[in-house]
């Protein structure tokens, strides 16, 4: 990856996290927010595939979890994002070709990042399971109603790396008129029907 690729990263994962600031301040919905954070990675989980997303998720919770509102332990939400990603990855076979399935897909993973938040402050000693019920369904809601913003916004920015070749999970196996040979014959060389 080239210093302009890294750069145009960083760039955006902060412009995620000061976008997941500005809506956790700017609306106050009953007993959830919606999670921008979860919705960005599975965005990326649906294009690149889990092990991106897994990755994507580690480095944008940790960067959540050392900013400063921070109100909880440091690397649960590093923890949670991964998980998501990865999860969000391995859906996404079963999420393409339709409109409703990714949104689908998001919905369901937000709804089970309240429970993991509550699962590992258990762990430690300093949580409890009372209302994480209704929490859960508000923010699959609410990042529900988020994700078809989020969603074609992320394939659209990925695609755009694609287009500049930038590899993505589908790229060796879906390209029209491009047929794999043999491995031991051609060793990984491509014809052009």
């Amino acid at each position: 990856m080239r210093l302009t690729g890294i750069l145009a990263l960083l760039c955006g994962l902060a412009l995620v996290l000061v976008l997941q600031d500005l809506l956790l301040t700017a609306v106050h919905l009953p007993l959830a927010a919606p999670d921008l954070l979860l919705a960005v990675v599975a965005a990326v989980a649906f294009v690149r595939g889990p092990r991106a997303a897994l990755i994507l998720g580690f480095l944008l919770g940790l960067a959540a979890d050392l900013t400063p509102p921070a109100a909880h332990a440091i690397g649960s939400q590093a923890f949670v994002l991964c998980l998501s990603g990865y999860l969000a990855g391995r859906l996404a076979p079963a999420v393409r070709g339709t409109v409703l399935r990714p949104i689908l897909g998001v919905a369901c993973l937000a709804g089970l990042a309240p429970f993991l938040y509550r699962a590992l402050d258990y762990a430690v000693g300093s949580g409890e399971f009372q209302g994480v019920t209704a929490a859960a369904a508000a923010s699959a809601l609410y990042t529900g109603v988020l994700a078809p913003f989020v969603v074609p916004v992320v394939g659209f920015v990925l695609s755009r790396g694609e287009s500049r070749g930038l590899p993505t999970q589908r790229s060796h196996t879906k390209l029209p008129g491009v047929k794999t040979l043999n491995r031991r014959a051609s060793a990984g060389s491509t014809q052009v029907l």
